[in-house]
């Protein structure tokens, strides 16, 4: 009996021991760390389209000439060779001393060192001469021999798969949610009748076009900012908290804060052209296939503003199967969702554009138009006060866009009773909601008052450090 005890006891320590010092739900897995310096290794790393790739996008250009084909893969290989020997080595062997996964949470380490500051020169030429070569590939496939009773259009779907490996190649993780979309998955998802999808075309050529220019500035820029920032943390060295004085942590954190915000503004740039496709789109799409997509957009950049589209999605479908509502009922339900779908979009479009112009104003003191020289400086009054008139905006926008949410289902009350209350409900936290926003609007706007004061005072060249005689 007391070996059994004794057995037990010792396997109850066992247990609690393997629990102590067992980090299996602390710690990422070691194919959750590859994964993910997988993903790192891709921003500092170009890789070459593969040779099945090549040919399935030659497939969809409907080329034809194999001898062609064969001459463009070779030229590409060729083309890679010294970038692979080159630059894209010199990454690789600096890689290790540069960067690692942090087993325990599977964050980022970067060691500022001087070789990292050759790992950043090393990746800059060689994602430069990566698009080079791709570009010439691209060349060749266009000036290769189509089907002939190939109805597309050679020079218009050639750019289009150009701009499309460009965006894989350039394309950088989001640090703003929604701002890597892909229009045409939205467009599918809603609307799968040829003559839309032909319609839209345009719109999407428009955006390639649009996006692919700002997709290389955003590279450059963002290249730009993290060598400044590597150099700047190399001269501050290891430790450096422990050594500088108040005042100089304080000038030196403010200027690391700068760069962080200055990679996170190089991305407004292309929500803007994300939400002026989404705009355009309106005209070309019925009004309700077109609600999808807003809701879709939002749900992806915007999921403050999804929580409103979800919220009235939600309800709209519990009335639509609710046991007391008739066909006839059903399809007035429709209708009336119809009538308004217009009207819900133009709204959803503006909200959008105001968040992303809240962003912009947010972060307009490190935004692509401030040399990088200039990117530790704080923001100014004037930046300020847009950026608390552009939120004031933003929820005057979202308040607008309840109120007709709220219009929109307040005749559904009278279909029954068990609707009547869910409609109540919905309300009851539409108001709940309105009476959030309201507080945090006025309360900005006593912010931009006190700011507009400010401003006055210093025009006025009122000393706003100065204390006042009666502080004693």
């Amino acid at each position: 009996m007391r070996t059994r005890d004794a057995t037990v006891l010792l396997g109850t320590l066992l247990s609690i021991i393997s629990i102590v010092v067992e980090p299996a739900e602390a710690q990422i897995s070691a194919a959750e760390q590859a994964l993910r310096e997988q993903a790192l290794r891709r921003i500092y790393e170009p890789s070459p389209i593969d040779p099945a790739s090549i040919r399935a996008i030659a497939r969809d250009l409907e080329i034809e000439d194999e001898v062609a084909i064969v001459d463009a893969l070779a030229a590409y290989e060729l083309a890679w060779h010294p970038i692979q020997e080159g630059p894209v080595q010199t990454v690789r062997e600096r890689w290790p001393v540069c960067f690692s996964i942090d087993r325990q949470q599977g964050d980022v380490r970067t060691r500022h060192t001087p070789e990292l500051l050759l790992l950043l020169q090393a990746r800059g030429e060689a994602f430069r001469a990566a698009d080079i070569a791709d570009e010439a590939l691209f060349g060749r496939l266009l000036a290769a021999d189509r089907n002939e009773a190939s109805k597309i259009d050679p020079a218009a779907s050639t750019l289009r798969e150009r701009r499309r490996r460009r965006r894989e190649l350039l394309g950088l993780p989001d640090r703003l949610p929604g701002t890597s979309i892909e229009p045409l998955e939205l467009v599918t998802t809603v609307a799968v009748d040829p003559e839309i999808l032909e319609g839209v075309l345009p719109v999407l050529d428009e955006w390639e076009a649009d996006l692919d220019a700002a997709l290389v500035a955003r590279w450059s820029r963002s290249e730009a900012i993290e060598r400044i920032r590597a150099a700047s943390m190399i001269e501050l060295g290891p430790e450096w908290r422990r050594l500088l004085t108040g005042v100089e942590r304080d000038r030196a954190d403010r200027e690391l804060a700068a760069y962080e915000e200055a990679l996170v503004a190089t991305e407004i740039p292309r929500r803007n052209i994300n939400a002026e496709m989404i705009g355009a789109l309106g005209l070309r799409v019925p009004p309700l296939a077109h609600l999808e997509m807003v809701r879709s957009h939002h749900e992806l950049a915007h999921p403050a503003l999804f929580v409103e589209d979800l919220r009235l999605a939600r309800l709209i479908r519990e009335i639509l199967t609710a046991d007391e509502l008739d066909e006839r009922g059903r399809e007035d339900v429709e209708n009336l969702v119809a009538a308004t779908a217009e009207r819900l979009n133009r709204l959803g479009v503006a909200a959008a554009t105001r968040a992303d112009r809240s962003l912009a104003s947010r972060y307009r003191h490190v935004s692509d138009a401030v040399p990088l020289a200039e990117l530790g400086a704080t923001p100014t009054i004037e930046d300020d006060i847009d950026a608390i008139a552009d939120e004031i905006a933003l929820l005057d926008a979202v308040l607008e866009r309840r109120r007709e949410f709220d219009r929109l289902v307040r005749p559904f009350a009278g279909l029954g009773a068990d609707i009547e209350r869910r409609v109540e409900g919905h309300r009851a936290v539409n108001a709940s909601f309105d009476r959030r926003d309201r507080w945090s609007r006025d309360r900005l706007r006593d912010v931009l008052v006190e700011l507009e004061t400010r401003l006055d005072e210093r025009n006025r060249g009122v000393d706003l450090d100065a204390e006042s005689e009666f502080d004693e």
